[in-house]
């Protein structure tokens, strides 16, 4: 199979079962995950490590690296152990890590894990309790996970889950960067292009049109994924660290386009979005985002299908 591999048959899990029945609250103690992502909706969920919050600096969340135990982790002391025994078994630095409670006949909609964070890292899941098997689709391969089971799958796929037991089930859902010898290229390496400068390229440019602007707007938003420490800088020089937390592109599409009618900027903002989209996805390089923008009708249709259903136009689902 390409989007699915078996690791191990059987890891113990019962130490895990025996900390969420001490602890049964902390399914409902942090519900970011299934409030605000709109296809994990369905799910409950126990973070153990997340990212750092400190370390966003304008960033998305899916392009945070950096991870910490969270508040509850203290709660799962031998469910962190058998964690960070996995992480040493398979050779990998561990990122964040959850536990994911699907109800009976819930799902999780088919979606893509993008950003730079995942694109990095590889996607582990350890079933804790299943009483009818736990199906998991990936591309166009199926499984039917079971019990004690460890697995890896492709969340870089379009992948989706469904529960069509009478019980709720439960994953240890983590990730692991693999990792590399010392002489490998360091692929967070902040070095590559300096954001600051590329900014005042920019906005000292004239672009052929909207679609070019975007285009060169999305190649600015890639180096700042690359050398965040430096755009950070930019935005403290210029007050609005805080803005661009919540809304990294519209930031950077009012740096460079201040003089530009709102209603407009909102629509290249959402342009840049669905970019880095096709971009993250695979379906894109940077070189064809301007002719791609052109085929999908322009900037304005862009915009619209974006506002009405990111999900829709990226995946067929709403």
């Amino acid at each position: 199979m390409k989007h699915f591999k078996l690791h191990r048959k059987s890891v113990e899990v019962e130490p895990i079962l025996y900390e969420i029945r001490a602890h049964t609250t902390g399914w409902t103690e942090q519900t970011g995950r299934q409030s605000r992502i709109h296809v994990q909706a369905e799910t409950n969920s126990i973070p153990l490590r997340g990212l750092r919050h400190s370390k966003i600096m304008g960033r998305r969340r899916r392009d945070v690296h950096e991870t910490r135990p969270t508040s509850l982790a203290e709660h799962f002391p031998r469910t962190m152990a058998l964690i960070e025994g996995l992480a040493e078994e398979v050779g990998g630095e561990l990122g964040r890590a959850k536990l994911a409670r699907l109800p009976s006949g819930a799902r999780v909609l088919p979606h893509v894990d993008r950003g730079e964070y995942y694109a990095f890292r590889d996607r582990y899941h350890l079933v804790v309790d299943s009483s009818g098997g736990s199906v998991l689709r990936a591309g166009d391969e199926e499984v039917s996970m079971r019990p004690a089971e460890l697995w890896w799958f492709d969340n870089k796929a379009i992948h989706s889950a469904r529960n069509e037991s009478p019980h709720p089930r439960t994953h240890l859902v983590f990730d692991l960067k693999p990792k590399v010898s010392g002489d490998a290229e360091d692929p967070f390496g902040a070095s590559e292009s300096d954001p600051c400068r590329m900014l005042e390229t920019a906005r000292a440019s004239t672009p052929n049109g909207a679609t070019e602007a975007v285009a060169v707007a999305v190649e600015l938003y890639l180096a700042i994924r690359r050398n965040p420490v430096r755009w950070d800088e930019v935005l403290r020089e210029r007050n609005c660290v805080e803005r661009a937390q919540r809304q990294p592109i519209g930031v950077l599409a009012e740096l460079l386009w201040p003089e530009l009618e709102e209603r407009r900027r909102r629509r290249r903002v959402s342009a840049i979005g669905w970019a880095l989209a096709q971009l993250d996805l695979g379906r894109l390089t940077s070189h064809q985002i301007t002719e791609a923008l052109r085929d999908a009708g322009g900037i304005r249709a862009v915009h619209s299908a974006w506002q009405r259903s990111k999900d829709q136009l990226l995946y067929g689902t709403s």
